[in-house]
Order: structure tokens, then sequence, then C-alpha cells
């Protein structure tokens, strides 16, 4: 799968505001992330998508500043974006986070938000991966294949339900997941570097 180009590269693309280009590729491969990582630490849909988009705007802003060397990872620097930015919302008095509980809030408050966000922030990244895989590597299988895996590895149905539910033998259906997953990690292992951007 072709990822961003290297780092350097789209980085400074991003530093240009008229690259349009780059920034829907930002776009693309951030959104769902940031959005999810957002969702995850308590905040609500429009709360998550407002988290997401003033991202983007604190990296539009500060992107042309950004320094591999100094700073490190681009993912990393984002990731500290996000985490700040969902923290500073959630600290916010006036902000209703769900249930209205007061007691909700205070265990939020209290459990340590640089960790669990980095956390998570890790799983949504792998989770996008392999959503962007299974996009790419969908139209290679039969579609009894495919729903195979997709029955057993993703909805996590049995093996003999998928079977039945499919019309095919257990045996047929474990063959469909394992070809697909042994694609699927080869698939994973080669666009890691879309990440790393």
């Amino acid at each position: 799968m072709q990822g961003p180009e290297t780092r350097p590269t789209f980085i400074g693309k991003l530093a240009d505001p008229t690259c349009e280009q780059a920034w829907n590729e930002f776009v693309r491969l951030y959104h769902d992330i940031i959005y999810r990582v957002a969702r995850a630490r308590g905040l609500q849909d429009a709360d998550a998508e407002d988290i997401t988009q003033e991202v983007f705007a604190i990296v539009s802003r500060k992107v042309e500043s950004f320094d591999c060397a100094a700073a490190g990872s681009f993912r990393g620097w984002l990731r500290k974006l996000a985490r700040d930015t969902a923290v500073d919302r959630l600290r916010q008095p006036q902000l209703n986070i769900g249930s209205g509980d007061s007691q909700v809030r205070q265990a939020l408050e209290q459990r340590d938000a640089s960790q669990d966000t980095a956390t998570l922030w890790d799983v949504e990244v792998k989770r996008e991966q392999l959503l962007r895989a299974c996009d790419h590597l969908r139209d290679q299988f039969s579609e009894t294949v495919w729903q195979s895996f997709w029955l057993t590895a993703i909805e996590n149905l049995s093996i003999s339900a998928a079977a039945k539910q499919l019309g095919k033998s257990e045996g047929s259906v474990r063959v469909a997941r394992c070809r697909v997953m042994a694609r699927l990690k080869k698939e994973v292992g080669s666009d890691d570097r879309s990440f790393s951007l």
C-alpha cells in the first residue's frame, strides 16, 4: 500500500496551507483516530468532533515550527496535541460529559490522562491501520472468503455460526479466514510506514 511521502516532505507540505492534497491525506489518516480517542476519553459526539477540528487547527498553526530532531516523531507530537486538547476540554467546568454525574467527572479527572490517552492513541492507530488494510484487500477475495474472515475475525462470530450463516463447512470457513489473515498480516506489516509520517 502506498502511504504518504517521507516524513520531512509530508510535514513540509502540511506547513503549506495551499497544499490541499497533503491536508486531505492528513485528515484521512488522522480524523477517525483523534475522534475515537476523544470519545473514549468521555466526550460526547459533538464535543469529540470539535476536539478533532481543534487539533487540526492547532496542527495547521504549529506544523511549520515542528522539528523532527527536537520534537521526536510527528505521530507522538500529534498524540500529545490530541491528549492535551481533550484533557483541557474535560477540565472545563461547563462541559457535560455524558451522564451529568459528578462522580463520573471525578473519576475521569483522576485517571492518568497521559498514559490512558497514549494507550488509546496506539489502539486507534492500529485499528485505523487494520481498516485501511481491509479496504485495500477486500476486492482480492471472493465474497464467501471475505465474509468467512469478516464474520469470524472482525464480528467475532464462531466458526460454526459463520459456516451455518454462509452455508459452508466449518473447514472451508477456517481455511478462508486463514487465507485472509495471512494476507492481512503482510499488508499491515508493509503499511506501518504510512502511520509514521
